[in-house]
C-alpha cells in the first residue's frame, strides 16, 4: 500500500535568472497518515519520517540528490511528533513520551543502512525534559526539576538513573544542546528568567525582575565546564537564543529580546573563546521598514500579538544573514441555531410569540482557522555586529500549521512560500522573484490540503534549499457491512459503514 515515484524536473537557467527547482521527488504514503517530519542531514542528505497509520511509521532516507538511499517501517504506537531528536556521524535517535513523561522511547535507526533500535525507560519522579542528547547506551536529558535545571542521566546497561544539577539559578529553557565528539563536550544555550516578589517574605505578587540567556559547555556526564552569560543592557532583556559557528573559537548567538518600555527586535552577540565581546540590539520597527512603510501602531500590534518563527542563521561572505515570520493563532466565532430545540426550560414563554417546549437555541464558539503569517524580515550583520541591510517580506497568508516557510542561503538568495507557490529572490539583485508551483489549481482554505502546494522551505546546506510540500485524497475503499440480526432484517437507521483510505503524497523539491 504504499510506493515512491520519482519525478525529475529540470529548469533550464536562462539569462539573469539564477533561481531554479533541481529536482522534485513525490512519495506516497497509503493508510492513515497524520504526522510528517523532516530533518535535512546537510551535505548527508535528508531523513523523511511519517506517521503511516496508528501503529506504524516509515523512515525514508535521501541523499543530497533526492535519490532514495533506504527506506524502514517501524511499530510505532504513539500519536504525537517525537518531542527532540538528535543526530551524529551514526545515527539519528528520536524521542517519545508519554503520560506526561512518566514514559520515554528512544529509537536509534542508522544513517548507513535504516536499521533501528528502539529503547524505554520510566521517570517516576517530576522532570519537565525539554532536549537530550544520546549516547550508545545511555541518554542525557536536559531540562528542569523542582530544584531548577537539571540533567537526567539514564544508563540502558545498568538501568539506573539519576539527576544531575546544572548549576543554572531560575526558571531555565533550553535553546540550544549539542554534543560534539572531537571534544568529548556538550554545548548548551540557556535562557534564565529570575523572580522577583512584591511581598518577599511571603512570596507573593511576582514578576520578571530579570531576563538573560547563558552559554555554558558540560562533560558527558552533566559537570559544567565553563559558562557564560549574555546579559541584559540598557534595559534589553535576552529571551530566546540560537547558536551559529564561524570558525574555530568564534561564534555568534542571536536570539529575540524585550526592553523594559515594551519594545521588541532581536539582539546578536558575539562569542570569542567562550567569552561575550559584545551584544548589539535591533528593534522590530527597524527591521520592518519597506514600501509601503508600517505605521507605528502596526508595529506595536506585531510586536504585542506575533510570534516571530526565526529562520536558522547562515554565515557566507563575510557576514551573518537572520530573520524570521510573525504569525498568530487565527480563531473564528461560530454560531449555531437550534429552532426546534426540545430541551426543558425552567421559565416557558406563554402567549402570542411564546412556544412552550419547543423554544430557538443558539450557541458560540471558537474554531480555529489557522496560523495567519502576515509579515517577516531577512537581516545581514558584519562580524562586528554592524546591520548591513535589512529587507522586509509581506506574506499575510494562512496555513494551517505551524512551519518555516521562509529560509535564506549563503549567497542571500531568499525563498519564500505563499499560498502553495515557492518564490526565490536575490535580495541584494532587485530582481523579481521567480515562483514555481507543484499543481496550477488555485488553493484558498478550503482545498489547501487537496491542492499540491509547497509549505516549507529551508536552507538545506550551502547555496542550495529544500522545499516540501504535500496533498491528501480520500478513498472508500470498501463497505464494512453491520452483521444482520437473526431474522435477516437489520434495524431502523442501521447502515454498512465505508472504510475510508488515506492517499498523502509528500513532495521533497532541491532548489537553488
Amino acid at each position: 500500500m504504499r510506493k515512491a515515484a520519482f519525478i525529475f524536473i529540470f529548469l533550464a537557467c536562462w539569462s539573469g535568472v539564477s533561481a531554479q527547482v533541481l529536482k522534485t521527488v513525490e512519495y506516497e504514503i497509503s493508510g492513515k497518515p497524520t504526522w510528517q517530519q523532516l530533518i535535512p542531514l546537510g551535505d548527508k542528505g535528508v531523513i523523511l519520517f511519517a506517521k503511516k497509520d496508528v501503529t506504524k511509521a516509515v523512515i525514508v532516507k535521501f541523499d543530497t540528490e533526492l535519490n532514495k538511499v533506504w527506506e524502514s517501517e517501524i511499530f510505532l504506537d504513539v500519536e504525537k511528533k517525537p518531542t527532540a531528536f538528535t543526530v551524529d556521524s551514526e545515527q539519528i535517535t528520536f524521542m517519545f513520551s508519554e503520560a506526561q513523561g512518566m514514559y520515554y522511547q528512544v529509537f536509534s535507526i542508522a544513517l548507513k543502512d535504516g536499521k533501528f533500535n528502539n529503547r524505554g525507560f520510566e521517570l517516576r519522579e517530576f522532570f519537565q525534559d525539554q532536549d537530550y542528547v544520546f549516547f550508545k547506551d545511555r541518554i542525557l536529558m536536559a531540562g528542569i526539576n523542582e530544584k531548577g535545571a537539571a540533567f537526567y542521566k539514564f544508563d540502558f546497561n545498568e538501568d539506573t538513573g539519576q539527576f544531575i544539577p546544572a548549576e543554572l539559578t531560575g526558571k531555565a529553557t533550553v535553546q540550544y544542546l549539542n554534543y560534539h565528539a572531537t571534544g568529548n563536550t556538550i554545548e548548551s544555550l540557556w535562557a534564565i528568567k529570575e523572580a522577583g516578589y512584591t511581598n518577599e517574605k511571603k512570596k507573593k505578587g511576582e514578576f520578571i525582575k530579570d531576563a538573560y540567556v547563558v552559554y555554558a559547555k558540560y562533560d558527558t556526564t552533566g559537570r559544567l565546564i565553563i559558562k557564560n552569560t549574555i546579559a541584559s543592557n540598557a534595559g534589553n532583556f535576552p529571551l530566546t537564543a540560537t547558536l551559529t559557528d564561524v570558525q574555530a573559537g568564534l561564534k555568534f548567538i542571536t536570539g529575540t529580546y524585550q526592553s523594559n518600555s515594551g519594545a521588541k527586535g532581536i539582539y546578536v552577540s558575539r562569542l570569542e573563546e567562550g567569552k561575550t565581546t559584545f551584544t548589539r540590539f535591533y528593534d522590530y520597527r527597524q527591521l520592518l521598514k519597506g514600501i509601503p512603510a508600517i505605521d507605528e501602531a502596526t508595529v506595536k500590534k506585531i510586536a504585542d500579538n506575533f510570534v516571530l518563527l526565526p529562520i536558522q542563521p547562515v554565515f557566507g561572505g563575510n557576514t551573518l544573514t537572520m530573520g524570521g515570520t510573525f504569525f498568530q493563532a487565527n480563531y473564528q466565532n461560530v454560531t449555531t441555531s437550534s429552532p426546534y430545540y426540545g430541551g426543558y426550560d425552567p421559565y416557558p414563554a406563554y402567549g402570542r410569540y411564546g412556544t412552550y417546549n419547543n423554544y430557538p437555541r443558539t450557541q458560540s464558539r471558537q474554531v480555529f482557522k489557522g496560523y495567519n503569517f502576515l509579515n517577516g524580515f531577512v537581516a545581514s550583520f558584519d562580524t562586528d555586529g554592524n546591520l548591513i541591510s535589512q529587507s522586509r517580506v509581506d506574506m499575510n497568508l494562512v496555513s494551517p500549521a505551524v512551519e518555516q516557510n521562509l529560509a535564506v542561503s549563503e549567497n542571500k538568495s531568499t525563498a519564500v512560500c505563499l499560498k502553495g507557490s515557492l518564490a526565490i529572490s536575490n535580495l541584494s539583485e532587485f530582481a523579481r522573484p521567480e515562483t514555481y508551483k507543484l499543481s496550477d489549481e488555485t488553493i484558498d482554505p478550503k482545498n489547501a490540503q487537496f491542492v499540491a502546494g509547497y509549505h516549507g522551505v529551508r536552507n538545506w546546506y550551502g547555496n542550495y534549499f529544500l522545499a516540501d510540500g504535500s496533498r491528501v485524497k480520500f478513498e472508500a475503499i470498501k463497505e464494512l457491512d453491520l452483521p444482520k440480526p437473526e431474522n435477516g432484517k437489520r434495524k431502523k437507521r442501521q447502515q454498512s459503514l465505508p472504510q475510508t483510505n488515506i492517499r498523502k503524497t509528500i513532495y521533497l523539491s532541491k532548489v537553488q
